[in-house]
């Protein structure tokens, strides 16, 4: 289990998402937020199944009425959903009462361990973000020798044909809060989907840049239309391992592989 630290003398401000978030990463400072130390080979995300904490069993769930997130931070209408959310109605500027029905359940696609709840976009006309940081210096003498190895994944998605969409990134910083290096994840397209609802499988992984002390973890819930912010997140994961220094006889196995390939061209070119 992540520990926690707390650092008041940290600042970030999470940045309301925008356009360019769809194509990089959001721009999130540190703001008074906790500081979970990392463990290596373990999960370092606190709460990324979103199990922690009360689910909105309606979807509809605004302001003051959104349930605490336990781990993250949130802006704007970001929120937790039960999988089989009931949906609800409102009334829409022609005075006809509209349903928002359908949001993801037991049935759509999605991870076969999904528990209780997801992460959900929220239920306005806006795009919305959560983020926690994740203090990595304990593992500074592997990630400094280049051996610190990171497998993030996720389960990200989204609502039928609705555009609205998921940008799931790292902020690799030094000592200093300097950025260091990014990455991110994004939901399938609705062709991607089949044009249902449901979340698929992203992941990518690489190396910790040396220098990186603390990793800024972002969910940025990009809303493009529609009645409610359709991007839907679960079982977020970022790992990092050691990866082993080569032996001396991987080394000699991989000089006499580039040493035979070397004969092979020599012997082609004298040939011809």
């Amino acid at each position: 289990m992540n520990k926690l630290k707390i650092f008041p003398f940290l600042s970030q401000k999470i940045a309301k998402p925008s356009i360019a978030l769809i194509a990089g990463i959001s721009s999130t400072i540190l703001f008074a937020i906790p500081v979970y130390a990392a463990t290596l080979g373990q999960n370092l995300i606190v709460n990324g199944d979103a199990e922690q904490g009360q689910g909105d069993a309606i979807g509809n769930a605004v302001g003051a009425d959104i349930p605490f997130i336990p781990g993250w931070i949130s802006s704007d209408s970001f929120s937790v959903l039960q999988y089989g959310a009931t949906g609800f109605e409102f009334t829409n500027a022609l005075g006809n009462i509209v349903a928002v029905s359908g949001l993801p359940d037991a049935n759509n696609l999605g991870p076969s361990v999904r528990g209780k709840n997801l992460f959900f976009g929220g239920a306005n006309r806006a795009s919305s973000s959560a983020s926690q940081l994740i203090d990595i210096a304990d593992l500074a003498s592997i990630i400094d020798v280049g051996q610190g190895a990171y497998d993030l994944s996720a389960w990200l998605g989204g609502y039928g044909t609705d555009l609205d969409n998921v940008a799931f990134s790292l902020n690799f910083l030094n000592q200093d809060g300097q950025s260091l290096n990014t990455t991110l994840i994004t939901s399938p397209t609705p062709d991607e989907r089949n044009n249902t609802t449901g979340l698929l499988f992203k992941s990518t992984k690489g190396f910790v840049p040396i220098g990186a002390r603390q990793i800024n973890v972002a969910l940025d819930m990009n809303y493009v239309r529609g009645r409610v912010n359709d991007g839907y997140a679960d079982n977020l994961s970022l790992v990092i391992t050691k990866v082993p220094e080569p032996s001396i006889s991987d080394l000699l196995l991989v000089s006499s592989s580039c040493l035979m390939v070397w004969k092979l061209r020599r012997n082609r070119q004298l040939l011809s």
